[in-house]
């Protein structure tokens, strides 16, 4: 298996093991595959094109597939997780926990604090932004659409250490 030279291997208490790395745009039509099987209202693939370009995007790949990825955008020392994503049959193992846990530390040289967005009803990423020390900040009303017109945004908020 060939690894890009700024991939860095990962192990979940659980001893599953995964690379994290930059994401080169030549994984584009894997992430919007990826996006379109974890989110119900996934982004665009215009969307996703135009985020690598323009935000710090990390990927996670295990046995040479892409298993997860964020988008961060970064600005005046603050940051804001766009997208995070594990794939919904590699949930459950401790890679998002552990990718995250990964993720704040390479942003924490360029950022003092890291915001993000969550959809009230999304559980079990509450459950590991909590974990990961972030806490409620805010809410937005009505901002998620859903099947049946829309769902609040949990605002969430962590300091970001060296």
């Amino acid at each position: 298996m060939s690894h890009s030279p700024s991939s860095v291997l990962l192990t979940t208490p659980k001893q599953f093991s995964f690379r994290a790395m930059p994401l080169p745009t030549e994984a584009l039509e894997a992430i919007v595959a990826l996006e379109q099987r974890a989110h119900s209202h996934p982004w665009s693939r215009s969307l996703i094109e135009s985020g690598l370009s323009r935000y710090a995007c990390w990927g996670i790949q295990a046995q040479n597939e892409w298993i997860g990825f964020a988008f961060v955008s970064i600005v005046v020392g603050e940051a804001e997780l766009l997208d995070f994503v594990v794939a919904p049959d590699c949930q459950g193992q401790g890679i998002g926990t552990c990718f995250l846990e990964w993720l704040m530390q390479q942003v924490a040289s360029q950022a003092s604090r890291m915001y993000l967005e969550v959809r009230e009803s999304n559980a079990s990423a509450i459950s590991l932004y909590q974990a990961a020390g972030f806490a409620e900040v805010g809410l937005r009303h009505n901002y998620y659409p859903t099947e049946k017109g829309s769902e609040d945004a949990i605002l969430m908020a962590t300091e970001l250490f060296l």
